[in-house]
């Protein structure tokens, strides 16, 4: 039993997955960005934070969710290293628009693990710095760039096994801006593995399941239309008539059945695409074939005109008449 507890705890444990989020200017410090502290990253002093919960609840996967324009190299730098530094799998997936120093932490996955979005576009330049002072403090500032860029390019060879010059010269595109990559072109280019969400969403409900050993679940319920168009052929069928009501038509028709026919569309002629245009079969059924019911015109009677009453109705009337005289006679007195 205890050895089955154990098994069973070495199990739960490697099946582990925790995930970060990384959003936003990276370097700029959370509150100042999002106004708390709620569970995204941008800086490395929160990372670490982070990195450190990670360690401790003894993870065996971790998931990065990148969704960030860039922001400080020297803060992308430090998230980088301490990645490379776990001793577990490390995914990093982006979203969105992933440019400059977002690209730098993207590289920290282990092999094979840099994922971008079907949606997202790629962005690696040159880095860049204001600076004021004399010739010296230019000079200073020129080098460190320059080394940057290298240092960059390092990280981005390393990570897909190409030479930095590649990267130096997409970096050096547009006087150093760079180009938006589409994630195709991202992958090509070295910079990510995989393409993620580009499949159709599938409904996968039933072989989940059917994976778990329940039950399966109950078939999909019929719109009210289907069912008031089966409970009226069912009784039109019982009485002997043809079907009133046929899917896919509002209104019944009296024409013959119609044959299934093909047409060459005109916008895809050339690639030989074909429109099917097919009519439900239609039985004629008396319902179907008979004439409203019409009735002969009468001319109202003119408000001028004196209406004959029945013998009765007169001699009501003219009871009421007397009774209504002697009342008035009986008040005036």
């Amino acid at each position: 039993m205890n050895q089955q507890n154990t098994e069973k705890e070495k199990i739960t444990h490697s099946a582990r997955v925790v995930s970060i989020d990384i959003d936003g200017v990276i370097g700029v410090p959370e509150q100042e960005q999002f106004g708390s502290l709620d569970g995204r990253v941008a800086t490395y002093q929160r990372f670490e934070e982070a990195l450190e919960e990670v360690r401790e609840g003894g993870a065996d996967k971790l998931v990065l969710n990148i969704r960030s324009m860039g922001g400080d190299v020297g803060d992308a730098l430090l998230i980088y290293d301490a990645l490379r530094q776990l001793d577990i799998q490390v995914i990093t997936r982006c979203y969105g628009y992933v440019a400059s120093a977002a690209t730098i932490i993207a590289q920290a996955a282990s092999e094979g693990c840099r994922e971008l979005s079907a949606n997202s576009l790629y962005l690696i330049h040159c880095c860049e710095s204001s600076v004021e002072g004399n010739t010296h403090n230019l000079s200073a500032t020129q080098q460190l760039l320059e080394k940057s860029d290298q240092r960059l390019a390092e990280i981005y060879a390393e990570a897909s096994g190409r030479t930095p010059e590649e990267f130096r010269s997409l970096m050096n595109e547009n006087g150093g801006r760079g180009k938006w990559l589409s994630p195709d072109e991202a992958v090509a280019a070295g910079l990510a593995d995989t393409i993620i969400a580009q499949a159709a969403i599938s409904n996968d409900a039933s072989e989940q399941v059917a994976s778990l050993g329940l039950p399966p679940l109950p078939e999909p319920k019929r719109s009210l239309r289907e069912r008031v168009v089966e409970g009226c052929n069912s009784i039109l069928s019982s009485v002997g008539l043809g079907r009133l009501f046929v899917e896919g038509h509002s209104k019944a028709q009296t024409s013959a059945p119609l044959t299934t026919t093909t047409t060459p569309s005109s916008s895809a002629a050339d690639s030989g695409v074909v429109d099917v245009v097919a009519a439900t079969p239609i039985v004629v059924s008396r319902l179907m074939t008979a004439k409203a019911t019409t009735t002969l015109a009468t001319e109202d009677p003119l408000p001028t005109t004196p209406v004959r009453k029945s013998g009765n109705e007169g001699a009501y009337d003219s009871d009421m008449d007397r009774m209504r005289e002697a009342l008035k006679a009986s008040v005036v007195r």
